[in-house]
């Protein structure tokens, strides 16, 4: 880093010198304008502060309604469910000791009670006195009012503690609409009200608290606590009336109550309260000429600390280049999963068109199947993720069996499985629907991905499994939890932190080694999202992985039917004029998919050549360096396992003997933008085959480098 900044510094060093002098006459220029910058400067200020103080007692006041609102959907639930109030006191008891023991956590916390079924029920312990009527105290009449929303109540006298405080309360509604009573929680009013009044942005200025109907509930004078705007005396009675017509206060010009020539900035929050700032003239003009010499001797500090500017300009551009680089990467991969089983397709078609074993055409028809559907879903994932960057992806929610649709997935994952030898177990629990009503083929498709992947990454003979089970079933709906846990290779704490990002993949490699688009978690965690969820992972490298998802759905009803497709493939035949060709020559195959070795060796093979197969990069050089003379040309794929196609041209030129040098090798990929076909050519490769093969191209370059070798 510090010989980047060096470089950078010589190269720009006129550039610097000549900003640095610009600077320093700025600064001595706009010494005599600097009233009016730095008044401006100040109005920025303390609309900074306005936000910052809005947003810490919005905060402050948010997360008491959320608590609360949790609070109170536990309150429901025991109420529907019959639970007695000696049971509702038990839980309020232990919710109050919880948040009293969190008091960081919940610092303006008082206490949580209620009037449920004419008693009164209070988390503190508190014992109200004979004379004590909870239907006349503010939280009940205000939440009784209101019906069965939330109410945030004007501040009162606390009747235990006598001091200042307001509540959330909520009237608990039956599902007749018949009130249970009312359930609130006690904040203290004094420590948002000491915030508002330690705010200030010049000396002397202070900060207020008005209520909605525009009461001081925070004043630097005590008397004015509890009295209207209107009738608070000054010139608060013009602001008051600028707050009721919505009008914005910044840097706004008044008289205070005790009759100081002040400046007034004020913000409505969410709650529909009012804060304040208010500043005497004198210290904000006071404080404006202060800022402007404090700005004058800032700006020698700031040339000082320029050349780290630009270091750091360079350094944002670096990180654009990264992301486009990213997203090229990703073109790159995108082009190789599409035109790979494109090649298989093609290729396997030709096989079947020239064959008349009707077994051989069978196996083709079989390998077109697969290879087509693992095309359909790449297309399908770059489709999906186009959609879900434009923000067009929907949901379509129907009615359908749960075991159905997991039956379905694992008709198309099963195979796999087996091929590999796992053992693949699934637990449903008796509590889980049996229908939902949700999106069926997004459902399906995240849970596909899910297996999709432990089968990937867990090796021959390992265990996958698949648990589902209900969390909580209420009101027609359900939280489903689904986990998808392997014994496979598991994945560092650092991969994890990209491995739901669109374009990018846990590990470079992967896409190499194990194939994939890189999208499948990325759609997954958007489709789970759609549905009130959550989807993350809990793993470790060598330890497996669990993939844990939850969703929530209509609790659905047994009244629909299956459907299949079906589809059928036609074959054409089409004749061959290049037979026995290349008799005599012999290539090297470096192929790490099995079936591109297979269909480039049918389609060669009536020409006569003989060829030779590397299932990767380091294969292909060991064979090359052990008889190097018996080959004629070599065919070598770009992306393999271990050693890729650019790494294992470069040691076969690097050998020691003149045919190394010379040997015809043409690359043979699914990477076919001209930067790829670049990138081939200056590893030393000679020419370049694009996936899908085309019979005439492979020919043709064939026939052309083995002309030009001939005449050598």
């Amino acid at each position: 880093m510090l010989a980047k900044l060096k470089k950078l510094s010589r190269k720009n060093y006129r550039q610097i010198s000549f900003v640095f002098l610009a600077f320093l006459i700025m600064v001595l220029v706009s010494y005599f304008y600097v009233s009016d910058i730095v008044r401006k400067q100040l109005f920025a200020i303390g609309e900074e502060t306005m936000n910052t103080t809005q947003m810490a007692v919005s905060s402050s006041l948010s997360e008491t309604k959320l608590i609360f609102a949790n609070t109170m959907q536990t309150v429901e639930k025991m109420l529907y469910t019959d639970k007695t109030n000696q049971e509702i006191l038990e839980f309020l008891i232990e919710t109050n000791g919880y948040f009293k023991a969190e008091q960081s956590s919940l610092p303006d916390f008082m206490k949580v009670y209620g009037y449920i079924r004419g008693e009164f029920l209070d988390g503190s312990g508190w014992v109200p006195p004979s004379d004590y009527d909870p239907t006349k105290r503010p939280w009940y009449i205000s939440a009784h009012q209101n019906g069965g929303g939330i109410v945030f109540s004007e501040p009162y006298i606390d009747a235990e503690t006598g001091g200042m405080c307001i509540s959330f309360s909520q009237n608990v509604l039956d599902q007749n609409g018949d009130s249970y009573g009312v359930v609130a929680i006690d904040l203290k009013l004094t420590r948002i009200t000491d915030y508002v009044s330690s705010q200030q942005i010049a000396n002397n200025g202070y900060g207020v608290l008005v209520s909605d109907t525009l009461n001081f509930t925070s004043h630097r004078d005590s008397s004015l606590l509890g009295v209207s705007m209107f009738e608070s005396g000054g010139g608060y009675g013009r602001i008051a009336q600028m707050i009721q017509d919505g009008e914005p206060i910044a840097a706004e010009r008044f008289t205070d109550s005790d009759g100081t020539d002040s400046i007034a900035f004020f913000r409505t929050i969410f709650n529909g309260w009012h804060i304040g700032v208010i500043i005497p003239w004198a210290s904000y003009y006071k404080q404006v000429y202060i800022l402007g010499i404090t700005l004058s001797i800032l700006g020698f500090v700031l040339m000082s600390i320029l050349s780290y500017i630009l270091i750091r300009t360079h350094a944002e551009k670096l990180h654009s280049d990264e992301e486009s680089k990213s997203k090229s990467e990703f073109l790159s991969r995108m082009s190789h999963e599409m035109r790979t089983p494109m090649n298989a397709i093609i290729g396997m078609t030709r096989i079947a068109q020239s064959s008349d074993d009707i077994q051989r055409v069978q196996y083709c028809l079989g390998k077109i199947n697969d290879a087509s559907n693992h095309l359909l879903g790449v297309i399908n994932d770059v489709l999906d993720i186009s959609k879900i960057e434009a923000g067009k992806l929907e949901l379509s929610e129907t009615n359908f069996r749960f075991e159905d649709m997991i039956q379905q997935v694992i008709t198309v994952i099963n195979y796999k499985i087996e091929e590999k030898h796992q053992k693949f177990t699934i637990i449903v629990d008796e509590n889980v629907p049996l229908a939902i009503v949700s999106d069926k083929q997004r459902l399906a498709q995240v849970i596909a991905n899910l297996l999709s992947n432990a089968n990937k990454f867990t090796p021959e003979g390992g265990n996958i499994s698949m648990l589902v089970h209900c969390l909580e079933e209420a009101d027609g709906f359900c939280t489903l939890q689904i986990d998808v846990c392997d014994d496979g290779i598991g994945i560092s704490e650092e991969q994890q932190s990209r491995l739901f990002l669109s374009f990018e993949q846990a590990d470079g490699g992967v896409s190499r080694k194990y194939g994939g688009t890189g999208l499948g978690l990325a759609i997954s965690k958007k489709i789970i999202e759609m549905m009130n969820g959550k989807i993350w992972v809990e793993s470790e490298l060598e330890k497996g992985s669990q993939f844990k998802c939850i969703i929530r759905a209509g609790v659905g009803s047994i009244d629909e039917t299956t459907v299949q497709n079906s589809a059928s493939v036609t074959m054409q035949k089409e004749s061959d004029e290049y037979t026995q060709i290349f008799i005599g020559k012999r290539i090297l195959l470096a192929e790490d998919v099995e079936i591109n070795r297979e269909i480039l060796m049918a389609l060669l093979d009536d020409t006569g050549v003989k060829i030779d197969c590397a299932e990767d990069g380091r294969q292909a050089v060991d064979m090359f360096a052990a008889n190097p003379n018996a080959y004629d040309m070599i065919f070598m794929d770009v992306h393999m396992p271990e050693v890729d196609g650019y790494e294992a041209t470069r040691c076969i030129r690097a050998m020691n003997f003149p045919w190394a040098k010379t040997i015809p090798i043409l690359a043979m990929t699914a990477n076919v933008f001209r930067e790829d076909i670049d990138k081939c050519l200056a590893s030393g490769m000679n020419d370049h085959v694009g996936k899908p093969l085309e019979l005439d191209e492979v020919l043709k370059k064939m026939k052309q480098h083995f002309h030009s070798y001939n005449t050598i």
